[in-house]
Parts: C-alpha cells; sequence; structure tokens
C-alpha cells in the first residue's frame, strides 16, 4: 500500500512539474509580438527568439544520458526549476534583444533539465502514454489560465510581470521534486545504432511534427494581430485555444489497438490541417479561437499516439529515451524554419509550411502496420 501511495505521489508530481516547468516558452506566442514591438525584432531574429527556450530544452535532453546518472530525477528537476527561475528573473530585465535571447536560451536548458529528468520514470511506468497525456492536460489547462491572466498583465506592465509570475510558480513548485527519486545505481549511458533503428522513422515523424507544431502554435499570436486583433483579444483567443488540450487527451485514451490509433492519427493530422486553413483564410476572433482549439485539440491527440507507437515498436526500451529530444529538438527547428518563409511581417508562408509537415510526418508514424502495432 505504502509503495503504491509513493507512486502515485510520484506520478502527481511528476506530472505537476512537467507541466509548469515549460510555462515561459508557452507564453511565448503571446509574448512574441510584444518583443517584437519592444526590441524592434525582424522576422530572422523573432525566429531565433521563438526557438530559444525549445533549444535550450534540446540541448539538455540530448546530453540527459551523460548527467542523469550524477544527479538522479530528483537533483536534475530541482537544478532545472532553480535555471528556469534564474533565467526569468534576468529575462525580466533585460535590456538588449542579445540578452534576452541569451537568457531565454538558458531558461530553455532549464525546462530541459526537468523534462529530461522525468523520462526514467515515464519509460518505467506501466502507461507511458497515459502518463504523457495526463502531462499534456495539465500543461495546456495552465497554460490556458496563464495566458488569459498575462494578457492583463502584458497591457498593464509589459512582459515583466508575466515573466516574475513564472518565476514565483517554478519556486513554489521545488517541494513537489521531493516527491521523486533521487539517484539510482542504474548506469545511464547513450543508446547504440543498432537500439535506435527499429524506431528511426517514428522518431524522425515526431521530430518533424513538433516543429510543425511549433510553427503553427509559436506564430499564432503573430497571425492573429496580423489579422487585426487587440493584444487582450489575443491572449483571450490563445488561453480558449489552449483548452483543446483537455478533449484531445481524453479522445487519445480511446484507442486502444493499432488499428485504431493509426486511423485516429490520420483524422487528427488531416483535422489540424484543415483548422490552420481556416486560420489563414476565415478571418474572425471567434473563427480563430476555434480553430486554434481544434489545433490544439490535435496536437494533443497525436503527441500520446506517437509515444505509443514509438513504445510498441521499441524492443530494446531505449527508444523513449530519444523522446524528449526530439520533441524539444523539432519544437526548436519550427519557429526558425518558419521564419523562413514569413515575408512582409506576414506568417501564412510559414503556416503553409506546418500544414505540409504535418502531413509528411503523419505518413512517416503511419506508413507500416508494424510501426504501431
Amino acid at each position: 500500500m505504502n509503495k503504491q501511495g509513493s507512486s502515485v505521489g510520484t506520478s502527481v508530481a511528476l506530472v505537476w512539474l512537467c507541466s509548469v516547468a515549460p510555462l515561459a516558452a508557452i507564453l511565448v506566442p503571446l509574448l512574441l509580438p510584444v518583443y517584437q514591438q519592444s526590441y524592434a525584432l525582424d522576422a530572422s531574429a523573432m525566429g531565433f527568439l521563438a526557438s530559444a527556450d525549445l533549444a535550450g530544452a534540446c540541448l539538455a535532453s540530448i546530453s540527459a544520458p551523460l548527467w542523469l546518472q550524477r544527479t538522479g530525477c530528483r537533483g536534475g528537476v530541482i537544478g532545472g526549476l532553480m535555471v528556469v527561475a534564474t533565467a526569468n528573473i534576468a529575462a525580466a530585465f533585460a535590456g538588449t534583444s542579445l540578452l534576452l535571447l541569451t537568457t531565454r536560451l538558458v531558461a530553455g536548458v532549464g525546462t530541459g533539465l526537468v523534462l529530461s529528468s522525468a523520462i526514467p520514470i515515464v519509460s518505467a511506468s506501466q502507461r507511458p502514454a497515459r502518463l504523457i497525456s495526463a502531462v499534456q492536460v495539465l500543461q495546456l489547462l495552465l497554460a490556458g489560465a496563464a495566458l488569459a491572466g498575462a494578457g492583463q498583465l502584458l497591457a498593464a506592465g509589459g512582459p515583466r510581470p508575466v515573466l516574475l509570475a513564472v518565476v514565483a510558480i517554478a519556486v513554489l513548485s521545488l517541494p513537489a521534486a521531493m516527491l521523486l527519486p533521487g539517484r539510482s545505481g542504474q548506469a545511464h549511458s547513450l543508446p547504440t545504432l543498432a537500439e535506435m533503428r527499429p524506431v528511426s522513422l517514428i522518431l524522425g515523424g515526431i521530430f518533424i511534427y513538433f516543429a510543425a507544431a511549433a510553427i503553427i502554435s509559436n506564430y499564432a499570436g503573430q497571425l492573429s494581430t496580423q489579422q487585426g486583433l487587440s493584444i487582450e483579444a489575443v491572449s483571450t483567443a490563445l488561453a480558449v485555444g489552449n483548452l483543446g488540450a483537455l478533449p484531445g487527451s481524453l479522445i487519445a485514451m480511446l484507442a486502444a489497438t493499432p488499428e485504431h490509433r493509426r486511423l485516429m492519427m490520420v483524422a487528427a493530422a488531416g483535422l489540424q490541417c484543415l483548422a490552420v486553413a481556416v486560420m489563414l483564410w476565415v478571418p474572425g476572433a471567434l473563427v480563430f479561437t476555434a480553430a486554434f482549439f481544434l489545433v490544439q485539440m490535435c496536437i494533443t491527440i497525436l503527441g500520446p499516439l506517437q509515444v505509443a507507437a514509438l513504445v510498441d515498436r521499441d524492443a530494446s526500451g531505449r527508444g523513449i529515451e530519444g523522446l524528449a529530444a526530439m520533441q524539444s529538438g523539432g519544437q526548436a527547428l519550427g519557429p526558425l524554419l518558419g521564419a523562413l518563409f514569413i515575408s512582409g511581417g506576414r506568417v501564412d508562408g510559414a503556416y503553409l509550411c506546418g500544414f505540409a509537415i504535418v502531413v509528411v510526418s503523419t505518413a512517416m508514424v503511419v506508413r507500416r502496420r508494424s510501426a504501431i502495432r
């Protein structure tokens, strides 16, 4: 009974910490238009800034096997939260765009430390896809609440109070890290090519899918202001849209068989592409909100199903160790790739790029039935 209670406590703490750690990065779509005006950013600078948090997270994720043995899950999460807090304090008072970019990169490293430290717990759980679904639900519910409040804070005081609120949440979350396991005697090493080869196609699909998701999500604020919405309307649209995570994750849990997963991934990808088209070509705050809701719903359908496909195909059990790196790496690449298609300050081309990538990535994951059995 004690062991079961400890396991439940660990899972709850893990879900909370993984939801809190990327909060500042989730707020980027709302902050980016404000940063563009405050620092006079061009399209290239916007792409770098939109990618900075996720690039830092990718660096931490890739190197996780090299430091996780020393820190353990608990130590990695505590260290990551402290880095997140410190970097966001620095970002709140950054006087130049270069300093802001640097602090965002460091904050991303902290986020990556937290998320990568959680991977051993996820991989050891009996239902990793469901645990990740729970993280997605709480993560985006918190993001919805944060986006709703951040619009008012931005209108009143700019990005500084928003970032300091993120700092306070990170610091107050430190006690939850004490429920996580410490160092174990198990050695961590980088997976071999032979271990990763059977899941390389799925990991590649996950990588480019999260690049597309980052394009669509991170430039949503820019697209909505491009269509004439106020910053308050943008924050409301993004907050309500993020609530699409809840039905999305619940829907993903209904796919119990490989064939169901395959069909659901294809349907979700098609619906996401349709929603992107609506965001681009059908004006209006209500329509934009509904379409963004569908986009976020589809992300939280596809994400857990991609994990299930990865776990089912991964005979070595090491493939999931590449999950965080592929997701954060794809998210970091997305805004940089999207910036190449921004013309005259308009992000239409970036959204069309994201549309195409969703189609290709889904084909990679569901291409062979054996990949999702």
